[in-house]
C-alpha cells in the first residue's frame, strides 16, 4: 500500500520577506515553521508541492543563492532565517526535475536573536564555487557566511565575519557588486531610518558609507545592474530641449552602474546610483552639477507639492555625492574611487511600503538587458511598478494592482516571476495573488490568475462531507476553509486534470475556530472560544459552483429550496441569508439613494452580481472574503466555556459537544436535536476534566468520549422513544498514563482506538461479539511511536480490502503513521510506514 500527496494547503508567514522567487519558476516561502515549494506559472495549477521540514521555530525570511552568468543564471540553493536562531540551507539532492528531493545542507548557528533578514548577491555574473550570503537578527548582529559545496547532501558554510550594529537592527539586507568589479558591497536597512553601506576588503565588510533620507524603517532593499536601452539608442543621444540641455531620462547612467532601491514604512521609494568615477575634483563636481540639474528638470509640480510637505516634516531630498574609495584585490593593489548619489524618489503610495523588487533582466535585441521598472508592494492595499517617464525621466506609477474590500491590511511582499510577466504577492491573511500580463507592446494587461492557498494559524479540525466530496478544516485563524477538486484543462498539454483548491470560506469569525462536523450534506456545525456552537447551511450560489467545478451536476437536485447566499452586518459576527426577493431589493436599493442605508450589504461589498454568480474556477482571495460565506441558520446555547469538540451523529439526528471545563460540573457532553435544535434535559456525565473529544460510531449505537482526566467513556443509545436522554453511560476505563487526544471508530464498529501524549494507541474492543450491552471493552493491542499522539482516524472501507483495518497515527511533531490488521487477528497490528512530509 502507497499513500500519495494529492494537495498541501498552507498559507504564507506575515512576515516581509517570507518570499523568494527563483530564477527557474520555483517560489519559496515561510509556511509556519517550514519552508513550502510551489510552482505559480504551473499551467495545471497544482500548487504547493512539498514542505521542507527542519526549523523548530517560525520561518522568517526566505532567498535563494544564484550562479551564473547574465541570463544562464540558476537556483543552487534555498537559504531560510527562522525565529529559532537559526539559518539552514536546502538544496535537491541529484538532479535537476521538479519532484527531486530537497534537503538541508547545512543549520547556520551562532546568532542568538531570531534570524529576521537575509541578503543573497544579485548581479549581472555571479561566477565561482563560493557562494556569499548574510543573516541579520534581532540579537543587533549581522553574519556574513561562505557556502561551498561538500558533496551531493553537504555543504560546508563558514562564517567569514560578525558585524555588531547595536540597537540599529538590520530590517533588510541586499548584495552586489561594485560597478565593472568582483568587489561585493552591502546595503543594509536597518531601524534607525539610514542605509549603511559596507564594502568587502581583505574578506571582510567595512563600512564606508550611512545613507539619510527616509524618516522610518527601511523594509525592503534591492540591487540591479543598469544597461543602455538598446533600442533606438541615436535617437536618445539627440533628445534635446529648447536650451540644448539633454532631457534623456538615462543622461546620468552609465552602462555598469549599481541601482540601489530602497522601500520604508515613510511611504516612499528611493533609487540611489553607484558609479565608478575618475580620481578628478572637478569631475565629482560635474557629477553633483548633473545631478542637481537632472532631479530639478525631473519635478513636476506635484512631485514639487509632495516634496515642500517633505520638507516640513524633516525629510532629507539630497543630491550630493558621497565618494568612497576602494582598494582592489589586484597585484598592483590600485585604488578605485565610487560615487554614490541620489537618484530618484517614488511617491505614490499612502502607507507603509514593504517589499520593492527590480523585474529580471531580460533579452533585447539579443542582448541582455536590465529593465528601468520597479514593483513595489505597500499596506494601502496596493502593488504599483514604477518605471521612468521617457521624456520627462520621472519615475511614475503606470500601473496599479492589488486588492478591494475585505477585512485585510495590504501586502507583505510582492515579486516578480522570472520573465517579468507575473507578480506574486501575499498579505496579511496569508493568501497568495497572482497577475500574469497578458498585454503586448501597446500596453500591460494584468489579468489575476488562480493562486494556492491555505490556512495562515494552527488547523484545529477538520471533517469531509458525509459524501466525502469535499472537506472542511477550521483554524486558529477564526475561518473554515472548504476544499473540493476542481476538474478542468491544463492549458498547456491540453490534458484534462483535477486539482484540489479552496472553493468556499463559509465561515469568518471573531473568535479562533477550534471543532466542526457535518449534521448532514450540506449543514454543518463549528464551535470556537465562545460558548456558542453555530450551524450553517449551504446557499444555492456554492451547490451549483460545487456542481460545475466537479464536474457532478446529480448535485443540483438539492439547490432550489436554499437561499441564494450570504452576508455579514456590520459589526455582526452571523451570516445573515439572502434570498432571491433580498436580491430584488439590493437591485432597487442600487437604484435609489437608499442604498447607502442597506448596511447588510455595504459592509462587505457584496452585490447582487456576486451573490448569484456560478464560479467557473476557484475564487480569488478577494471573493472568498466577500461573496463565499454561508447562511447561520441557528445558535446553540447551553454551554460554560470555550467549545472544545463537536460531533454529528450519521443518522443526522443528534449533535454531541463539549467545553472546555474549569470544574467538574462542566465536563458533560451536551446533546441537541438536529431536527429541532434543541438541547436534551441532562448533559452526559462521566469525566472530571476537560473532555477532548467525542465520536459517534458509524451505526450511531455508541458515543465515546475521551478526556484530559485520561478516561474515554462509552455511551449507549437508547431505543425507548419516551426516554429523555438518548444516550445512556455504559463503560469507562482509565485508558492511558497521560491525557487523551483522539479517538476514531474502525468501519465497521468492531472497536475503537484512542490516542494519547503518552505516545502510544490502544486498540479496544468488546468482550461480546455482537457487542451486546453491559459487556466490558478491553484493550486488545498497544502501538507505540516515537512522540505524542494527537490524532488517529480509522480507514474507511477500502475496495478489494474486506478483511482489514487501516490505521492513521499523527503525532506530536508533524509525522503521520500508517498501520493495518486483518479482521481475522485484530490484535496485530503491522505498520505501513511513514507519510512524507515532503
Amino acid at each position: 500500500m502507497e499513500a500519495t500527496q494529492e494537495h498541501i494547503s498552507v498559507g504564507c508567514n506575515r512576515l516581509t520577506q517570507a518570499l523568494a522567487w527563483g530564477a527557474d519558476g520555483l517560489a519559496a516561502f515561510g509556511a509556519h515553521h517550514s519552508v513550502a515549494l510551489y510552482y505559480p506559472m504551473d499551467s495545471a495549477k497544482r500548487g504547493v508541492r512539498a514542505t521542507l521540514q527542519g526549523h523548530t521555530n517560525r520561518v522568517n525570511c526566505v532567498a535563494f543563492l544564484n550562479r551564473g552568468h547574465e541570463l544562464s543564471q540558476k537556483n543552487i540553493a534555498i537559504v531560510s532565517g527562522s525565529a529559532d536562531k537559526t539559518a539552514r540551507v536546502w538544496k535537491k539532492a541529484a538532479g535537476a526535475g521538479e519532484k527531486d528531493k530537497w534537503v538541508c545542507s547545512a543549520v547556520l548557528e551562532g546568532h542568538t536573536g531570531s534570524v529576521v533578514t537575509i541578503g543573497v548577491v544579485r548581479a549581472r555574473s555571479i561566477q565561482g564555487d563560493r557562494d556569499l550570503f548574510a543573516t541579520g537578527s534581532g540579537d543587533g548582529t549581522i553574519k556574513v557566511w561562505e557556502r561551498t559545496e561538500v558533496d551531493a547532501v553537504t555543504d560546508k558554510v563558514e562564517c567569514l565575519q560578525t558585524i555588531q550594529v547595536g540597537k540599529k537592527y538590520a530590517q533588510s539586507i541586499a548584495i552586489s557588486y561594485l560597478p565593472n568589479t568582483s568587489v561585493p558591497v552591502m546595503a543594509v536597512g536597518s531601524t534607525d531610518n539610514r542605509i549603511s553601506i559596507y564594502v568587502m576588503q581583505s574578506m571582510q565588510f567595512d563600512k564606508v558609507l550611512s545613507l539619510q533620507g527616509h524618516d522610518n524603517w527601511v523594509r525592503s532593499l534591492d540591487f540591479a545592474t543598469f544597461t543602455k536601452d538598446s533600442t533606438n539608442e541615436d535617437t536618445k543621444q539627440q533628445q534635446k530641449d529648447a536650451d540644448g540641455k539633454n532631457t534623456s531620462h538615462h543622461h546620468t547612467l552609465q552602462d555598469g552602474d549599481l541601482l540601489l532601491a530602497s522601500g520604508s514604512q515613510d511611504k516612499y521609494i528611493r533609487i540611489w546610483r553607484i558609479s565608478a568615477v575618475a580620481d578628478a575634483p572637478e569631475q565629482v563636481a560635474a557629477e553633483d552639477a548633473t545631478a542637481q540639474a537632472g532631479s530639478e528638470a525631473a519635478l513636476t509640480q506635484d512631485m514639487l507639492k509632495s516634496l515642500e510637505e517633505m520638507s516640513k516634516s524633516g525629510t532629507q531630498l539630497s543630491t550630493k555625492a558621497h565618494i568612497i574609495d576602494v582598494v582592489m584585490d589586484t597585484p598592483t593593489a590600485e585604488t578605485k574611487r565610487f560615487s554614490v548619489i541620489f537618484e530618484a524618489l517614488l511617491l505614490g503610495h499612502d502607507d507603509w511600503v514593504y517589499t520593492i523588487n527590480w523585474q529580471p533582466a531580460t533579452l533585447q535585441n539579443g542582448v541582455y538587458h536590465q529593465p528601468m521598472c520597479l514593483l513595489s508592494a505597500s499596506t494601502d492595499k496596493s502593488m504599483m511598478i514604477w518605471r521612468p517617464d521617457e521624456l520627462t525621466g520621472v519615475w511614475v506609477n503606470n500601473t496599479q494592482v492589488g486588492e478591494v474590500g475585505g477585512n485585510t491590511i495590504g501586502f507583505y511582499g510582492g515579486l516578480f516571476g522570472p520573465d517579468g510577466r507575473w507578480i506574486l504577492a501575499y498579505g496579511y491573511n496569508g493568501a497568495f495573488h497572482i497577475w500574469k500580463n497578458e498585454g503586448n507592446e501597446i500596453g500591460d494587461k494584468w489579468v489575476p490568475q488562480v493562486p494556492a492557498s491555505g490556512h495562515y494559524a494552527s488547523v484545529q479540525d477538520l471533517t469531509w462531507d458525509p459524501t466525502q466530496s469535499y472537506l472542511i478544516s477550521v483554524s486558529l485563524d477564526q475561518t473554515a476553509r472548504l476544499y473540493s477538486p476542481w476538474k478542468h484543462t491544463d492549458t498547456t498539454t491540453g490534458a484534462p486534470i483535477s486539482t484540489w483548491h479552496e472553493i468556499a470560506r463559509p465561515q469568518i469569525h471573531g473568535y479562533d475556530a477550534q471543532c466542526i462536523a457535518f449534521t448532514d450534506k450540506w449543514t454543518f456545525v463549528s464551535g470556537s472560544d465562545e460558548k456558542v456552537l453555530r450551524v450553517f447551511d449551504a446557499p444555492q450560489t456554492f451547490v451549483r459552483s460545487l456542481a460545475k467545478l466537479s464536474g457532478d451536476d446529480t448535485i443540483l437536485a438539492d439547490e432550489s429550496s436554499r437561499p441564494v447566499g450570504a452576508n455579514l452586518p456590520a459589526l455582526g459576527l452571523s451570516n445573515k441569508a439572502v434570498f432571491e426577493n433580498d436580491i430584488a431589493s439590493m437591485v432597487e436599493a442600487q437604484e435609489s439613494e437608499e442604498y447607502l442605508s442597506q448596511q447588510a450589504f455595504v459592509s462587505t461589498g457584496a452585490t447582487p452580481t456576486s451573490l448569484i454568480e456560478t464560479m467557473s474556477q476557484p475564487p480569488f482571495e478577494e471573493h472568498l472574503l466577500q461573496h463565499t460565506l454561508w447562511p447561520e441558520v441557528e445558535k446553540l446555547f447551553g454551554h460554560g466555556y470555550e467549545l472544545m469538540c463537536v460531533d454529528g451523529s450519521h443518522d443526522h439526528r443528534w449533535v454531541a459537544s463539549a467545553c472546555k471545563a474549569h470544574t467538574p460540573d462542566q465536563a458533560g457532553v451536551r446533546l441537541f436535536d438536529a431536527k429541532t435544535w434543541k438541547q436534551t434535559p441532562n448533559p452526559l456525565v462521566s469525566h472530571t476534566l476537560t473532555v477532548t473529544k467525542v465520536k459517534f460510531s458509524h451505526d450511531d449505537r455508541f458515543l465515546l468520549s475521551i478526556s484530559r482526566d485520561r478516561l474515554w467513556s462509552l455511551f449507549e443509545r437508547v431505543e425507548d422513544p419516551q426516554a429523555a436522554d438518548p444516550y445512556k453511560l455504559v463503560a469507562s476505563n482509565k485508558a492511558h498514563a497521560r491525557i487523551l487526544w483522539d479517538c476514531s471508530w474502525s468501519h465497521d464498529d468492531s472497536m475503537f482506538a484512542t490516542g494519547s501524549r503518552d505516545k502510544t494507541i490502544k486498540i479496544w474492543k468488546s468482550a461480546s461479539e455482537t457487542r451486546q450491552s453491559g459487556a466490558p471493552w478491553n484493550a486488545i493491542a498497544t502501538i507505540k511511536l516515537p512522540e505524542a499522539v494527537t490524532a488517529v482516524e480509522f480507514a474507511p472501507q477500502l475496495p478489494g480490502k474486506d478483511g482489514e483495518h487501516v490505521l492513521a497515527a499523527g503525532l506530536e511533531d508533524g509525522r503521520v503513521f500508517l498501520f493495518r490488521c486483518t479482521v481475522a487477528q485484530p490484535e496485530t497490528w503491522v505498520p505501513l510506514g511513514e507519510i512524507s512530509r515532503e
